[in-house]
């Protein structure tokens, strides 16, 4: 067989696979919209959808039919993306404002733990008054540190506080907070530096929702001991907040992240237990059970009581997944047909992103939607060769099957999530199949169950019994999670990947996974390709942060910085990045921070009473420039940094490669924009 007939053969075979890449093609609109250096104009957007209307018109040549409409997606997904930036329109906070006397309502409380283990609170504030000619953001989040009174949803508050632009990105091709902030309708942070004073509380209702939501993650967090209460509250309400940093560690570096998240894997477990506890009352009662069809009244209660979970979680993107995914199989049962997985899953995705299209950059999507791809396309290969082999054998098949089970769904679901979490979180894990392996069934057959018993009896005064059961499984859950934690090779440090090896390697494994034909197997190519391109990516040799507090020098294996008290979080970031294997600092006194890097000597200051001058040099000014330096090779100072952010420099034999953080953002509503002082109503 030639190509042509091999391809012609494939094309027509795998035809009813198709609908699979509609969200696909969604994504890829989406991402064309959010890689755009400036924002379009909002006629672009009408434009897309005029265009997707037309690619629904019949054609009669199916290729021809499938490109149009495969080109109309894109621009329906560019389009949504557009939309979705238009009507949130967050105004956002572009400089600090002096301390103001602000009122507002709260929206929304979690509990953070402190490095002694006291809680402190960080609330969510709207419809903010203040006098001040200043433009106030919709929404800010604040940092109420100190022992005071807890705040609910629904108050209206008052209190001084200290008002901050959201940081940009650390780096240039770094993860850009500004715009996730844009998205949840954040314009600014800040600290609060009084007692708020409550001045009325009148809750509507989904301030009424969002306070039972903290009421029942506040009760964990103070009536269990800690960590337990944290995690707890994690699995329930999906408020990971107030769980301590070196256990939220312990997880992520064992594999178990994905456990202290509310995920498909939660969802799924409540539903099969809410669908087995009603068929199986429902067969108890003979009246009912011969009067009714049990099996799908148990699918109706199973769609409104995962409905009731999903609201009771804050609604987070695996949970949204898992609910479509769930209530497709549950309606399948409702008109007695059978729901195909592979396709809920592309349902799921398709709803997700065109209702909220900034979801596609954020790690909870990309990791929910590969680990079940995988495993559903796994599945989908193996399900009919091993049930007759099973069917063939006695209860050891059975048995050896089920574990060989976990095994499979364990390696398929880090492999899949494997190039996501080293290219986000520049790290993985050698262990998270055995973790897994222990934690995943000790979550589904204990932890879940136990908790949800706990939650229907404690309004009772029933509860003490499961809540004991449940604090001696979550405890044996952190011990599992700090135990691998603690392995070697369990956390395993990986610089940023190029973008194309990631976009080669996350083709490759749709192809693989979405095709059933023998042309899936093309996809191995292009994964190995972008595995392969993975160690051809060129670091940057120097790194400045856009605030001006740090400096780093990386040398292939350590990152000395200029201080080790400022920017913290953002050395890390860096190191987290570069994958350096330790951070020291550079030799600094009476302001200025001296290093070479291939011979070219660095000069760091930090007092403007003292900025060096010296021939072929790089002189980093975090202070305005007193006076130029035309024999130094390149000068960058605080005005440089305040037009264009943060700065990353490769050393070149042709000289110095720079890449600045606002060239990569783009003039987009999210973006900070450098406004001078003359020009800020406030110094009028």
């Amino acid at each position: 067989m030639n190509i042509r007939n091999f391809l012609v053969s494939s094309f027509f075979n795998d035809f009813q696979r198709w609908p699979l890449w509609l969200p696909v093609f969604l994504g890829l609109g989406i991402v064309l919209y959010f890689n755009l250096p400036i924002e379009p104009p909002l006629s672009w957007a009408f434009g897309g959808l005029v265009f997707f209307t037309l690619s629904l018109w019949r054609i009669r040549l199916q290729t021809l039919r499938l490109l149009f409409l495969s080109l109309g997606l894109i621009a329906l997904g560019f389009s949504a993306a557009l939309l979705r930036t238009h009507f949130l329109n967050t105004e956002m906070l572009h400089y600090p404002l002096p301390i103001l006397l602000l009122e507002g309502r709260v929206t929304h409380v979690e509990l953070k733990p402190t490095k002694k283990g006291s809680l402190y609170q960080r609330i969510l504030l709207t419809n903010l008054r203040a006098e001040t000619q200043e433009k106030l953001p919709q929404k800010i989040r604040l940092t109420i540190k100190g022992k005071r009174d807890h705040l609910w949803p629904g108050q209206v508050i008052r209190l001084q506080a200290k008002l901050n632009p959201v940081n940009e990105p650390s780096l240039p091709k770094g993860f850009d907070f500004r715009r996730q902030a844009y998205f949840n309708g954040i314009g600014a942070t800040g600290f609060a530096l009084s007692v708020p004073k409550i001045v009325e509380s009148s809750p509507s209702w989904r301030n009424l929702l969002e306070k039972r939501r903290e009421e029942i993650t506040a009760h964990f967090v103070t009536h269990m001991p800690p960590p337990l209460g944290a995690v707890a509250a994690a699995l329930i309400t999906g408020d990971k907040a107030a769980i301590p940093e070196e256990v939220r560690e312990n997880f992520i570096n064992s594999g178990l992240a994905h456990i202290l998240a509310i995920s498909g894997l939660h969802l799924t477990i409540i539903a099969g237990i809410v669908f087995m506890i009603i068929r199986r009352g429902i067969a108890l009662i003979p009246p009912l059970c011969l009067a009714y069809n049990s099996k799908k009244i148990a699918a109706i209660g199973t769609i409104l009581m995962t409905l009731l979970y999903l609201v009771l979680s804050g609604f987070g993107i695996p949970a949204q997944r898992a609910f479509i995914m769930i209530t497709g199989v549950m309606g399948a049962i409702l008109i007695d047909r059978t729901a195909l997985s592979m396709r809920t899953v592309a349902l799921a995705a398709f709803i997700v992103l065109l209702t909220t299209p900034e979801a596609l950059l954020g790690p909870s999507f990309q990791l929910s939607f590969a680990a079940v791809i995988a495993l559903i396309a796994g599945y989908e290969a193996l399900k009919n060769p091993v049930a007759h082999w099973v069917v063939q054998g006695g209860i050891f098949r059975k048995l050896f099957a089920y574990g060989g089970g976990l095994v499979f769904t364990s390696l398929l679901a880090t492999m899949a999530t494997l190039p996501f979490t080293i290219y986000l979180f520049h790290r993985f894990s050698l262990h998270a199949i055995e973790a897994n392996l222990v934690a995943v069934p000790l979550t589904s057959l204990v932890i879940m169950p136990i908790a949800l018993l706990t939650c229907l009896l404690t309004p009772l005064g029933l509860g003490d019994g499961p809540l004991r059961v449940f604090e001696h499984a979550l405890n044996l859950l952190i011990h599992i999670a700090a135990t691998v934690s603690s392995w070697h090779g369990a956390n395993i440090w990986v610089a940023h990947p190029p973008v194309i090896s990631f976009v080669m390697v996350v083709a490759g494994g749709l192809w693989l996974c979405l095709w059933q034909q023998p042309w899936r197997g093309w996809g191995l190519l292009p994964m190995g390709i972008g595995f392969l391109a993975a160690f051809g990516g060129e670091l940057p040799h120097l790194l400045i942060d856009g605030q001006g507090k740090l400096v780093a020098l990386y040398d292939g294996r350590t990152l000395h910085v200029s201080s080790t008290r400022k920017g913290k979080f953002t050395a890390e970031t860096w190191q987290k990045y570069l994958a350096a294997q330790e951070v020291k600092a550079l030799h600094c006194e009476e302001g200025v921070c001296r290093a070479s890097f291939q011979n070219t000597p660095i000069f760091i200051s930090y007092d403007k009473e003292k900025q060096p001058c010296e021939k072929d040099a790089l002189l980093i000014r975090l202070e305005p420039s007193q006076k130029t330096c035309p024999e130094a090779a390149l000068t960058l100072d605080w005005y440089n940094l305040w037009r264009h952010g943060g700065y990353a420099v490769w050393f070149t034999p042709e000289g110095f490669r720079l890449e600045k953080v606002r060239e990569f953002q783009g003039d987009r509503p999210w973006t900070r924009k450098a406004i001078h002082r003359k020009d800020r109503p406030i110094a009028r």
